[in-house]
């Protein structure tokens, strides 16, 4: 069930970055983040980036990342990056 809770995210991801594209994947990523955390996961994973003077934190726990996906379109353009590749 994770696997396809994270296609969704996948496919969320690769739209456009319009604001409804942002809210489907934040939906897309809660709902998958539920799943996981109902397997037993106890700890709290932290997405790090490296990048120079971006608009989204460079330390973001991934109960956080549904709300930075729907709120900067700059964060969710990396993450989409991720994906496509």
């Amino acid at each position: 069930m994770a696997n396809e809770e994270w296609e969704k995210v996948k496919e969320a991801l690769r739209k456009p970055p319009t604001e409804e594209a942002r809210k489907e994947a934040a939906d897309a990523f809660n709902r998958y983040r539920i799943v996981q955390l109902e397997k037993g996961k106890g700890s709290t994973p932290t997405l790090v980036s490296l990048g120079l003077k971006k608009t989204y934190p460079h330390a973001i726990p991934v109960d956080k990342i549904p709300q930075e996906l729907e709120r900067n379109p700059e964060f969710f353009e990396l993450l989409g990056r991720i994906v496509k590749k």
